[in-house]
């Protein structure tokens, strides 16, 4: 089976350096010009289904790039993003050194969702879709989960592994 990992394009939080976890926010013109390039880039490739995120910023990527393949599109759960808890909204360079420290230990008291869980979805995920008769499959998520597919299909350390940027495509062998 063929896999290609995606990050969503650019939105604007992502622009402002606003922690945006499960926020519904959409593309920017940057992040749809990104999407589109991707799109373009991948447009001869074999995608026979793509996974994705439910969030917008996903939904959007995923539209882009399927406009060149017309296939089945499956939103899936377990490859949202993490939850960022209270912290959702905010800017990054505004939180205290106090905050940094709990939102960098993924705190339950912020009501955040911590490295385990993203990976045991995750985990979840790719085990599904080992049992499937798909091919080539194009999932469309964001950037801890990327990471954290990378890390299972290749069996890298996570903070080996280089962040995805926006729009990013890698493609794996399983």
């Amino acid at each position: 089976m063929k896999i290609y990992v995606m990050r969503h394009g650019t939105t604007n939080w992502n622009e402002k350096g606003i922690v945006q976890g499960r926020s519904q926010n959409r593309l920017s013109e940057e992040g749809k010009k990104l999407a589109e390039q991707s799109a373009e880039k991948y447009k001869n490739k074999q995608i026979d289904v793509i996974f994705t995120s439910p969030l917008m910023r996903t939904m959007q990527t995923t539209n882009f790039m399927n406009k060149y393949h017309n296939c089945k599109i499956i939103k899936d759960e377990r490859l949202i993003e993490i939850d960022q808890g209270i912290f959702t909204g905010r800017k990054k360079a505004d939180l205290t050194e106090e905050e940094l420290k709990l939102k960098n230990l993924k705190s339950k008291a912020c009501k955040m969702e911590n490295y385990d869980e993203v990976f045991e979805r995750v985990s979840k995920f790719l085990n599904y879709l080992k049992e499937t008769s798909f091919e080539n499959v194009l999932i469309v998520t964001h950037n801890c989960v990327t990471l954290n597919i990378e890390h299972i299909l290749t069996g890298e350390k996570i903070l080996d592994i280089k962040n995805y940027a926006n729009a990013e495509v890698r493609e794996f062998v399983v």
